[in-house]
This record gives structure tokens, sequence and C-alpha cells, in this order.
């Protein structure tokens, strides 16, 4: 093992060890592990990286995230050294520049990544897939996004008061991450859709303004019907006549078996969603009565003049907004949606969109 170059901490005798990093401010208001030198060396054995390999620089600080840095916040997280590879991959993924990670960070939204696990790591580490997978109980699931967390919070400076100045906030930025029902979903797995190999560890990351928005549909027996209650779910979230930018269908395996029966793709539903969510631009204007809408500086903005209000614009720019993984129980119809961050509205600014991913080191 490498000697770690982090600084030790001599706590008293008499001091409570979770108190005092409380009083330090590193904590994201739960207990921590303390990332005792041992635990950390214990937590470094999970990867063959280097401690002193910098996987990024974290905004806003733009401070290095050594492997070690990340190994001290995966012990406080709770994580196992197993685990670590996962752990890495999402920081590097975070912090390479395609990431909108200073953008997450520094926002009055409560944007915070939700990571999304693919490949065999997922089963290797015991994450959870199925019953309640973006929910609590699963060590795995909620350590791994917590320890990204505390990465931008003791690495970047993520502090809330200072940097985040998030206006609400939820319970995802304590963590939002959870593995793919692979063998539930009648498409290629999130991974392999965006260009790795089926049997590639991957990570994928996507800013999210909380959620979900849950769409609860138990009576629609096609496809078409399905899509319907989500474009309906879809149409008013967020700024209610406004757009959305890229989001995240969590679609269950009961409504995935719906898509299954009738053969739809992911871009079936994609196409339907933006066909379905269209309207005139005139009926997502703001006005006196729903203020939540298309502005005048917008339209200025956007270069749009009187003889464009009837052009009809979907309640996402682009088709390749609309993410869509698999998850949870096999009981229960139900479609969690996670919206993105709104996007510019010019066609020119449409640029194709896809999260942003990390293979996963082999083990």
């Amino acid at each position: 093992m490498n000697e770690l170059l982090s600084r030790a901490i001599d706590i008293a005798d008499q001091d409570d060890v979770y108190e005092f990093m409380f009083d330090q401010g590193i904590t994201d208001g739960l207990p921590l592990v303390p990332p005792t030198r041992e635990r950390v060396e214990r937590m470094l054995s999970g990867s063959a990286r280097s401690p002193s390999d910098v996987i990024g620089k974290i905004p806003p600080n733009y401070a290095p995230a050594t492997v070690e840095k990340i190994a001290i916040n995966a012990v406080a997280a709770g994580a196992r050294p197993d685990y670590l590879p996962v752990i890495i991959a999402a920081v590097q993924a975070a912090s390479g520049g395609q990431f909108p990670l200073h953008g997450t960070i520094a926002s009055t939204d409560g944007i915070s990544p939700m990571m999304i696990v693919n490949g065999p790591i997922r089963e290797r580490i015991g994450m959870n897939w199925g019953l309640n997978a973006l929910g609590q109980g699963n060590r795995a699931n909620m350590t791994i996004g917590r320890a990204l967390r505390l990465v931008l919070r003791n690495v970047g400076g993520a502090r809330e008061g200072e940097i985040d100045q998030t206006v609400q906030g939820g319970a995802h930025k304590f963590t939002l991450t959870f593995a793919e029902y692979e063998d539930a979903s009648p498409w290629p797995p999130l991974h392999v859709e965006h260009g790795y190999e089926p049997d590639d560890s991957v990570v994928t990351l996507l800013p999210v303004i909380g959620g979900p928005r849950l769409c609860i549909d138990e009576y629609s027996r096609t496809a078409r019907a399905l899509v319907g209650s989500l474009a309906m779910g879809f149409q008013r979230i967020f700024s209610p006549n406004g757009q959305i930018g890229p989001s995240m269908l969590v679609v269950s395996p009961e409504h995935a078996g719906v898509f299954r029966r009738d053969g739809w793709t992911r871009d079936d539903i994609r196409d339907a969603i933006m066909e379905r969510t269209a309207l005139p631009i005139r009926e997502r204007l703001a006005t006196d009565r729903i203020g939540g809408g298309i502005t005048e500086p917008t339209l200025r903005r956007e270069q749009i003049g009187p003889d464009d209000l009837d052009r009809p614009m979907s309640k996402v720019s682009h088709p390749s907004h609309i993410q869509i993984a698999v998850a949870g129980a096999t009981a229960g119809k139900r479609t969690g949606i996670y919206p993105g961050i709104v996007r510019r509205m010019d066609p020119e600014h449409m640029d194709h969109f896809t999260p942003v991913s990390a293979k996963i080191e082999a083990t």
C-alpha cells in the first residue's frame, strides 16, 4: 500500500468524533463513519488505482479528487471497498468536462446527479434494481451516491448556503443511485444504447431536479394508451407551460411489459411523447392566469415572432432529451419521471443529448 498523503487529525479523548465531524461541516447532515487510516487503507484495497491518482478536479474549488480523497469520502458515506471502483467512475464522469457539474452544484433549483449502474458489477456488489430500487434500504445504492455527493462537498466545496443556493432541495440531494433491471427491460441496457458492450460495467450520470413525478396507470393495455398517460405526466412538470430539459423515465417492469408486448422501442416512446405533448407556441406563453410559461424575453432571445406562434412545440426540445431505464418491483404499474435542466428552445441548439458515462474498472 502506498503511503497516504492526507493529514491525520487527532481527536481528544473527551471529544465525540461524530460531533467533531458535524462541527467541521464535512457531513451532509447525517452522521459519518469516521475515516480512520485503517478504514481508508481497507477502502483503497477495493481498487488497483494508486491513492495519488487524480480522477478529476471538482468545482467550485477545482480541487483535485485523488483516489485517496475519494476513498476517505467513501468510508465516511458507509461504503464497502468493493464499491470503490463504482464511486471512482462516478467522480470521473462528473468531473470529466461533459457533465454540467458546476451548474449542477451552483443552482437554486436543487439539481443533483442521478446515477444509474449497468453491467455485471450490479450483482457482484449487491445493488438493488427491483423493489424500492430508488428508495432506502440497500447499502450499495445508498452509499455509492452519498459518497459522490460527499466528494462534491468536501473536495469541491459544494456546501449549502455558500455555492449551493438551492431554494428548497429534496432527498435526492443525499443520494439518487440505482441499478437498471436489465432482465426486465424490453430494450438493450442503458449503457449499451450509449455505445458500451453488454459485459461492460458502467456508471451513467444525469442532472435531475428532484423527483419522481410518479405516473400511475394500472389500466392501459396498449403501448399507445400508456404513452399517452406518460405524455400527460410530462406536460405539466416544471414550468407548467414551458419546456423541460433532458429527463429520465424510470419504467417499472409491468409498464415495460406493455411496451414489450406491442414491440415498442425507446425511440417509439420518445417520438410519441414529442407528438402527444406538442402544443402551439401561443398555448405555452406565460399569461396573467398561468405565469409558468414562455415569457416575452424568451421569445425575443429565441427570435420567435408572431408568425411562429402557431408552430407546434413539444414539452422537450429534442427526442434524445427523454432517457429511459427500467427498475422497480414486478407488481405495480408505475413510471417515475425525473425532470432535468431546461435547455434552450432554438432548434439550432437542440444538440443530441446523451447522459455522461464512465466505464468501471475491472477488479
